[in-house]
């Protein structure tokens, strides 16, 4: 049997159990296993923020770059299918935008 072929409930069981039985188990090496354990959690989601902020900015620039040709000339002459492609593309930016904040708690 390994680590990785327990359950959670085995994992917890079996760490309960180290706490209690064991000389070599003391509360600094459980603390210092969360804080390990935290530490990846956070880079997982900087990590996952990075990529959301990233693709946003992509979209974003892949927006600007269908409406560059029509710079300074009025809105009206931009043809409705480009207006509503770029939108597409912004409204996409703007969700990718509202899961990085919902990820970072802001």
């Amino acid at each position: 049997m390994t680590l990785k072929g327990c359950t959670k409930a085995e994992l917890l069981w079996l760490i309960d159990w180290m706490c209690t039985h064991s000389m070599f188990w003391h509360d600094i090496e459980i603390e210092r296993a969360l804080n390990a354990l935290e530490l990846e959690r956070e880079q997982k989601k900087l990590d996952e923020a990075d990529r959301l902020n990233e693709e946003s900015a992509r979209l974003r620039q892949q927006a600007a770059e269908l409406l560059t040709p029509y710079e300074g000339k009025p809105i009206l002459d931009i043809p409705a299918d480009v207006l509503d492609h770029a939108s597409a593309i912004l409204e996409e930016a703007q969700a990718l935008e509202e899961k990085w904040n919902r990820l970072m708690k802001v």
